[in-house]
Parts: structure tokens; sequence; C-alpha cells
């Protein structure tokens, strides 16, 4: 298999690390040791920005302050910027894109100087913070750089370590060094995540030191007479430093049983030992609160506890024994984490890398459950390019030319009623001083009633017209167009379904109404519709030079433009140009009125 390589990235309140996953193959099953055996890099989250050199992040030993710029990873996307001890203004998303890159920058001497780079993001972030932050990696080099939640690649290391999930619910709890989340996932075939997840500042790492802090200052104190000055600057300093002694002592009791710390305060030097139950005193009860948020998180999504199928421990301060034996105990359910818990999200991060450098398609990564990727950000495609919607005139499939021009005399007729109250096209069309040809419709003297669904359309194809005096090949008289575009049959006939002009055969009971070209049937006899032979009549291609408009004459009501461009505009549609109907050429509506009666 073709080699492949991705960079995971995590950057925490205050730790960071990057990941490098350089396998042959990213889908291969895993275990710690592979994890231990991948080149990882651990930092501070503190950016040194000295003038003289390079930005660079700090060591986890190094505990000075000066030049260093921290706090910026859970302030992206705030617009008010961070400004260090020299009057700097900077934007947070800008130090952790420049955080990011120094990562990078570091693990390329190992190898992945070409690798897919993952950042793995808290859940929190809305899409807004995510696309603030895409823009900042753009501006340091890094534009391909893939954005994923947090707990999304932490429910990828342990597909990678302990296989493919069933039907189950996971619930992550990623215990950092500021704060506590919990994210309830759905695994199986609906996988995702399950709510909103909690984020709590009442629970982590950091409220372990000032808990042990405390603890041994009470310790020193009790065995010692001492007075300091709490606002002195030395004494801060020395209590900086012990807060830092009681951090690393912490960890330490994680995997050895006791340890020693030194107290080195303003007149006073002590060593004290602290052991493991002593810590574990101290941080039982936030930890059994902690246990009761979970339980609160699953019953705000109306889970209970019998659901969940395990909990996956992410987060440096996870690592401390007690928190999966307390988490155990009280939820009666599997307890999964790895020897660095606080490494996780950037493992998972540097797996799904890697199957995206090894994915066949460029830049496609391979498809997770849409539920599970619903939040997380990745450059929106472009959406494809949809074909033009059908003009609303376009000529229908198999449309013969009768009814196209049929479809001209109702677009007409509507126009007409449209024109002010009037039926009279050639109104609006004229000026003061030389009176126009109009073209009018008769619509009096008719009562009878028009066939449901009867329109121009239909006659058209049947040969019917719209002039009084004209006749059907039957011998029957015309229907005419009324003022709302629809046809009225003459007296004594009817328009049948089909568009054909007959014979009303009511009107053998009124002798008044006779029945033109034909008898009266039998009473109870179902009129039989004469076979109607329509002729070809082609309408007249008609060249019609672009006139010169006459000038407008003072008129409140319809223009040229309103009913000469909507006639010509149908016509044009249409593609025939029959009818001439192009600034006010009323020749040209009389030429297509003309050819749907075969009268040309």
């Amino acid at each position: 298999m073709m080699m492949s390589a991705g960079i995971g990235i995590r950057i925490g309140t205050v730790t960071s690390v990057a990941t490098l996953d350089a396998s042959h193959d990213p889908y291969a099953p895993r275990d710690f040791a592979t994890d231990e055996a991948m080149p990882t890099v651990e930092r501070r989250t503190a950016l040194d920005l000295r003038p003289d050199s390079s930005p660079d992040l700090a060591a986890l030993a190094d505990r000075q302050q000066r030049h260093l710029v921290t706090g910026f990873a859970d302030r992206v996307g705030d617009p008010v910027p961070l400004i260090d001890e020299e009057g700097n203004s900077y934007a947070a998303e800008d130090l952790f894109a420049t955080a990011t890159h120094v990562l990078v920058s570091e693990l390329a001497h190992a190898g992945g100087s070409d690798a897919t780079i993952v950042v793995a993001h808290p859940d929190r972030w809305t899409g807004y913070t995510s696309d603030v932050l895409r823009e900042a990696l753009d501006r340091v080099g890094l534009p391909d750089t893939t954005l994923v939640p947090e707990s999304f690649a932490a429910m990828r290391w342990l597909e990678g370590s302990r296989g493919q999930q069933g039907e189950g619910l996971t619930v992550i709890y990623d215990l950092g060094a500021t704060s506590l989340g919990i994210t309830l996932m759905r695994t199986g075939l609906d996988a995702g995540v399950i709510g909103t997840g909690v984020h709590s500042q009442d629970f982590g790492g950091s409220q372990f030191d000032h808990i042990v802090t405390q603890y041994v200052l009470g310790t020193v104190s009790s065995s010692r007479d001492f007075e300091f000055d709490a606002f002195d600057p030395d004494t801060v300093g020395a209590l900086v430093e012990l807060r830092a002694r009681c951090s690393e002592a912490k960890e330490r009791l994680s995997y050895e049983t006791a340890t020693t710390l030194t107290v080195d305060l303003p007149g006073l030097r002590s060593e004290t030992r602290l052991v493991r139950d002593e810590l574990e005193d101290l941080i039982r009860r936030p930890i059994l609160d902690s246990v009761e948020l979970i339980r609160e998180t699953l019953h705000t999504t109306g889970l209970d506890v019998g659901d969940v199928t395990q909990v996956l421990l992410t987060g440096g301060s996870s690592s401390i024994p007690l928190v999966a034996e307390l988490i155990s105990s009280e939820l009666r359910v599997p307890v999964v984490t790895g020897p660095h818990p606080g490494r996780i999200p950037a493992i998972g991060g540097a797996i799904i890398a890697a199957e995206i450098s090894a994915a066949v398609v460029a830049d496609a990564p391979p498809a997770p459950p849409a539920s599970m990727l619903a939040d997380a950000t990745r450059p929106a495609p472009r959406p494809a390019p949809t074909s033009a919607p059908a003009s609303a005139s376009a000529e229908p499939a198999g449309m013969s030319g009768r009814k196209k021009a049929g479809i001209v005399v109702a677009a007409v007729a509507a126009l007409v009623v449209i024109a002010g109250g009037g039926l009279s096209v050639g109104t609006a069309l004229t000026s003061d001083d030389k009176p126009a040809e109009t073209v009018s419709e008769n619509t009096a003297g008719t009562t009878s009633t028009t066939a449901p669904g009867t329109t121009a359309a239909v006659v058209a194809d049947t040969g019917q017209g719209t002039d009084p005096a004209a006749t059907t090949q039957n011998g029957l008289p015309a229907p005419t167009v009324a003022a709302d575009g629809t046809l009225v049959p003459a007296p004594g006939t009817i328009i049948a379904p089909d568009g054909t002009v007959v014979a009303d055969p009511n009107a053998a009971q009124n002798p008044a109404a006779p029945v033109a070209g034909g008898t009266v049937p039998p009473a109870g006899t179902a009129p039989t519709a004469p076979v109607v032979t329509v002729p070809d009549v082609t309408a007249p291609s008609v060249n019609v030079p672009s006139p010169q408009l006459p000038s407008r004459p003072t008129y409140n009501g319809p223009t040229l433009g309103d009913v000469g461009n909507g006639v010509g505009g149908a016509v044009s549609d249409l593609g025939n140009g029959v009818g001439g109907v192009v600034g006010g050429t009323v020749d040209g509506l009389g030429g297509v009125l003309g050819g749907l009666t075969g009268q040309n």
C-alpha cells in the first residue's frame, strides 16, 4: 500500500499535543505500543514571541512567563485581542494558527513534511469559530488543514484500539486542565452525537492543583511558625512556583504511590512528602460531583445510566487512577482510556489525517456516519451549477401551429382586459393627432356557457376562430372571445370537451334557437359531433423592421411598453414571428386572426 502520513493536533488551554501517524495502513488494528511509537510533540500552550527569534511554544518544564502569550486557545473568534507585555495586540485565532504551524514544523523533521493535517477542536465551537480559525490557518500557510470535533477524533482512536463499535452509547468524559466536557455518542448504525453535551469549568486539573497547594501550605504552617506578605512580589512568585510543583506532584502520583516536593517561600524552606491516598482524599468529592454531572447530562437527553455501554476518558487529568475507579464503581459500566488520555484526540486526528492522505480521491476523506460529521467543519463544497429554469413561454413538445396561434389570441385578450376597462387595443397605441385602427372583440348578446376547461388553445386546434361572422367547417357559427379570454359559443351551439363546435341538443326544446347547418336530433339521442377536417394552415412569416416609436402622449393608462412589449414578448417566445405584434403593428395581429380562421 502507498505510504501515507497524517498529523493530528490538539491545542488545549494549558498543553498542546501533535502526533504523526506514518503507518503503511491507517486502517490496521492498533494497540498502546503503536500509540507510544508514534512521534509526538508536547508543549505548553504559551507562545514565545520574542522579537529577535521565530515564534515558538514553551517547553512543559519552562515556567518563565516573559515574552509568553497564553490564554488564546479558549478565545478563538473573540473580537477582543490579546495584548503582550510589549503592548502588541494579537487576534486569538492568529495565535492559535501560529501555534499549529510551530507544531507542524517540529514534526516535519520526523517525516511529516508532506503529511495531511487535522486539528481537533472543542465540540462547543460554532461554525463561525471554525471559519475564523480556517482563515487564520490560511494566513500562516496551512490552507488545507481539516477541522474535526475532539469527540469525533476520540471515537476514531477508540475504533482503532478496540475495533468497530457495535450498537450502544459511549460517554466521552474529557477532564482537562481547566474544564470538564461530557459528550454522549451513539455508536453503531445510527452513530452520532446525542444532545449538545456539557462543558463545565467547575472541574479540572487546575482545581485539583489549588486543593493540593492549600493542603501543602496547611501542612507546612502547622509544623512551623512563619509569616509572609501575600502581596509582596517575591512571595507571589514563590507561591506561583509552589503551585507548579504541586501540579507536578499530582501528576507523578498518577503512576507512583508517593512523592516529595520542596516548599520554598520567603523565610521558609521545607521538604514535604505527599502520598497517593492523601491526594485521593482531597479530590474524591470533586470527582464524585462530576459523576453526578454525567447522570444529569443523561437525564437531560431522556437517557439513563442503564443505557450507557462504556465511558471513554480523555484529557490529561483523566490519568488520575481515582477518576476511572469512581466512574466505574458509581455508574457500573466499563471505562476505556489510554496510557496518555491527553493525547487521545491528537492521535485520533492523526489517524483521520492518514486516512485522508491514503484516500483515492484527493481532498476527500473517508465518509464517516453523517450524524457524526454534523458538527465537523470542512470547507463547504461549491454548490452544483443548476440549469436555468425553463422559460414560461417555451414551446411544449408536439404543440401544433394552430395551438400556438390560439395561445397568442388568449394573450392578446388578457392584455385587452388589462388595458384600462375597454376592449380596444388601439387606444393606448396612438397619439391624439392620428387615430389608429382598432381591433375589438364583441361579447354582447351571448349568455351560453363554455365547456369546462375549454380555452383558445383548444379551439385553435379545431379551426374555430374569433370573428363573429365566421363559421366553422361544419357550418356552425364560430365562438367569440370574451373579455376574460375564454371562448363563448354562438347561440344554438356548444363547445364539446374535445374543443369542437357542435349543435346544442337542448335547442330542440326552444324553437327560437335554430341549429345552423343541421337538424335537431330526436329527444333522448346523444348528438354526434361531426368529424372536422382541419386544413394545415401555415401562418405567414412577417419580417417587420424595427420601427421608430412615436412620441408618447400624456396618458395615465397603459402604455406601448405595457401592451406592445407583452404581446411582442409572447410572439418572440413562440419563435415563429406570427402576428407581427411589434411596436403596436395592428395589421400583424389581424394576420394572426385571419390565419386562425383560414381567411388569409
